[in-house]
């Protein structure tokens, strides 16, 4: 696998600049970003545009049985119409919300019960009102970042990742625990796997490493920080932490990184790892 470079911050803020110009956070105008920076791996982007949408989302998203109301009044408006077909999107984009967070909150007015709407969530076939069930498919349909569905890719895409990652381990002998036994041993916070004996990258010693199955940009970089890393490190010292869909380049000047742990997009060449050998 070709390692990604550490992204520039000049083309992360071009990137970041073009996605706040975006009026629509359907699928199409996603993919239509995307298009426009071709030179950046696709999972990059989507890492990146995830990121953004999930971040204008806490602003602009409120759950409210006023709003539920006002966006139903809205969507019985446009439903009197002959052409039926964007609905949902209009509505989303007139709101600056998702198509997905926008029918949850149509759901929230019908029925008042969380675990409902997220049962008509996962299947539209149960809303009895067969019009609003094809508006709430198309909704979720159309969105890359919430939604059941989405949900469930996002966990597959990590959890592919994390095997990835032990399968190198495994492939280069290098003696592991989990999160899993790690959690039975009486820790709390866990990285994905402590090493059991430690190794040294580039001459940087790693008893611990962490898989992340996104972009790491400075903001999500420090909540991982606070939340994990110093956790890891406070507990079994220096570490390694692989943003496989790439980084933002100046999370290599910042000074935890190359002290307590040390950046990667992939798993380290066999070259640059030294392993500790016993001899028979």
């Amino acid at each position: 696998m070709s390692e990604n470079k550490p992204m520039s911050l000049k083309l992360y803020n071009s990137i970041v600049k073009d996605f706040n110009k975006m009026t629509s956070f359907s699928r199409k105008a996603e993919n239509e970003l995307k298009k426009k920076y071709k030179e950046v791996p696709s999972t990059t982007m989507g890492s990146i545009i995830s990121l953004l949408v999930q971040r204008s989302m806490k602003q602009s998203y409120r759950k409210s049985p006023v709003i539920s109301s006002k966006y139903f009044e809205l969507y019985e408006e446009l439903m009197k119409d002959k052409n039926k077909e964007d609905v949902i999107l209009k509505l989303a984009d007139s709101q600056g919300i998702s198509p997905a967070l926008f029918v949850r909150s149509l759901l929230q007015n019908v029925c008042s019960d969380s675990a409902e709407v997220k049962k008509y969530l996962k299947d539209t076939t149960l809303i009895e009102n067969s019009e609003l069930a094809y508006q709430v498919f198309l909704g979720i349909m159309n969105d890359n970042q919430y939604g059941p569905y989405v949900d469930i890719i996002k966990q597959s895409i990590g959890l592919e990742y994390e095997l990835r990652l032990e399968n190198e381990l495994r492939m280069m002998n290098i003696s592991f625990s989990d999160e899993n036994l790690l959690r039975l041993r009486g820790y709390d916070k866990t990285p994905d796997f402590k090493l059991d004996v430690p190794i040294a990258v580039d001459g940087f010693i790693v008893n611990w490493i962490e898989s992340k199955a996104l972009f790491g940009d400075e903001e999500n970089h420090l909540g991982y920080m606070k939340d994990q890393l110093l956790c890891y490190w406070n507990r079994f010292g220096p570490g390694l932490v692989i943003y496989w869909f790439g980084y933002l380049e100046t999370l290599d000047s910042t000074p935890e990184v190359n002290n307590m742990f040390i950046l990667r997009t992939k798993f380290p060449e066999r070259t640059s790892i030294t392993q500790y050998k016993i001899d028979l």
